[in-house]
């Protein structure tokens, strides 16, 4: 007796659920893009050695690769070490040295306009192509007009990109 409730019951139960079998069923599959956000910025050859006694315009001293896949786009700022008050310019590694020679920039065939010591350079409504975006990078300075102290000049550029 035991054994047909048992068998009963297991055929009602399998019959319940039967009527409740589905013809079809969903599967959702999902997945994630994380934000990319980058900035290389490739030296030229010889833009860590100029000669600053000569006259250069418009010398190529490096290329700006900016790779953003955020749809509403992404800007890009340069800020320079020394222009914190001014113009950007080369300084000398030696303290006692107050020579400097100023130097101005193209980026992308547009002049560099710095204020406070930064200057906003791209301003993208849009992502990139998957490889980024390339742009030259272009310095000019007149050496021949300052006799400039024998010392070691730099300046450091600093290049920041952020999502709109």
């Amino acid at each position: 007796m035991l054994k047909k409730v048992i068998l009963i019951s297991s055929l009602i139960f399998i019959s319940i659920s039967m009527s409740f079998a589905a013809t079809t069923g969903n599967l959702i599959i999902s997945g994630t893009v994380p934000v990319i956000l980058d900035v290389a910025v490739l030296a030229a050859a010889g833009s860590t050695s100029l000669d600053l006694t000569k006259n250069e315009t418009d010398l190529h001293i490096g290329d700006v690769v900016e790779r953003s896949n955020v749809i509403t786009g992404y800007t890009v700022t340069v800020s320079s070490a020394n222009a914190s008050t001014g113009a950007p310019h080369f300084k000398g590694a030696d303290p006692s040295n107050t020579d400097t020679l100023d130097y101005t920039l193209k980026f992308d065939g547009s002049p560099i306009t710095f204020t406070g010591g930064s200057a906003l350079i791209s301003d993208v409504t849009s992502k990139t192509a998957t490889l980024g975006s390339t742009k030259a990078l272009n310095l000019s300075y007149d050496g021949t007009s300052d006799f400039l102290n024998a010392d070691s000049y730099s300046d450091t550029l600093t290049f920041t990109i952020a999502a709109k």
